[in-house]
């Protein structure tokens, strides 16, 4: 069985944060009140295209915008695929500006003055983290996202009619993104035991691919399945 696989009837997880800022001794203090209940990742740089291949993992983005680099953060994300804006992000500013266009371009949750109490940040991220986990989706490519709260698959707003096969091997497929799910752990947490074929599998992944697209489901190395988020 794959040493990083999450059961989807019971994912529990660390949560992953990326603190944005060039104040190291302010994120310091916040990593030291959060005692390890989060993986907070620091970056201290304007060059945002460092992130592209990383920054989809995350659960939360916390941006210090003290030298109002919010905008070049957009820009650069804007037009490419590694990520479209969909991680919710704690905005810390100087002040507020009253054109929200941007702030609600890159899902910004809350807005928080720099000056504030580090315990009151770490409130803020822990309540927004424990909403979010219970209200998660999970973003694919064209549309396609995975509400994990109510194992309810939607193209847009509109909802993929599943099976209930189908929507366990999706969850736990989710549940594990961006990571080869062997036949083994399917088998277990899917049919739970009962009569097991390849067959069987690759019949309702063909049905879900039917329903979905061709590349949404990849078998890989015919040791397991692998769904990718955005």
């Amino acid at each position: 069985m794959n040493s990083g696989f999450i059961d989807s009837r019971n994912n529990k997880k660390i949560s992953s944060i990326l603190f944005i800022s060039t104040d190291i001794n302010y994120v310091e203090k916040v990593k030291k009140i959060l005692n390890n209940r989060c993986n907070i990742v620091f970056f201290d740089s304007d060059r945002f295209y460092l992130l592209n291949e990383n920054i989809a993992n995350f659960d939360l983005i916390i941006f210090d915008n003290n030298e109002n680099l919010l905008p070049n953060f957009i820009e650069e994300f804007k037009f490419t695929q590694s990520y479209n804006f969909n991680i919710p992000m704690i905005l810390l500013e100087d002040e507020i500006s009253n054109d929200l266009s941007l702030y609600k371009f890159c899902n910004t949750c809350a807005i928080l003055n720099k000056n504030i109490d580090e315990n009151f940040l770490v409130n803020n991220i822990e309540l927004n983290l424990n909403f979010f986990n219970n209200n998660q989706k999970v973003h694919f490519k064209k549309g396609f996202y995975f509400d994990m709260t109510n194992d309810l698959l939607y193209q847009d707003k509109k909802i993929i009619k599943l099976t209930r096969t189908e929507k366990k091997l999706i969850s736990l497929l989710a549940a594990n993104v961006n990571e080869l799910v062997t036949y083994e752990d399917i088998s277990s947490v899917v049919w739970k035991g009962k009569e097991f074929s390849i067959y069987s599998l690759r019949n309702v992944v063909k049905n879900i691919r039917e329903k979905t697209d061709e590349l949404f489901i990849k078998n890989s190395s015919n040791r397991g399945y692998i769904i990718n988020k955005i």
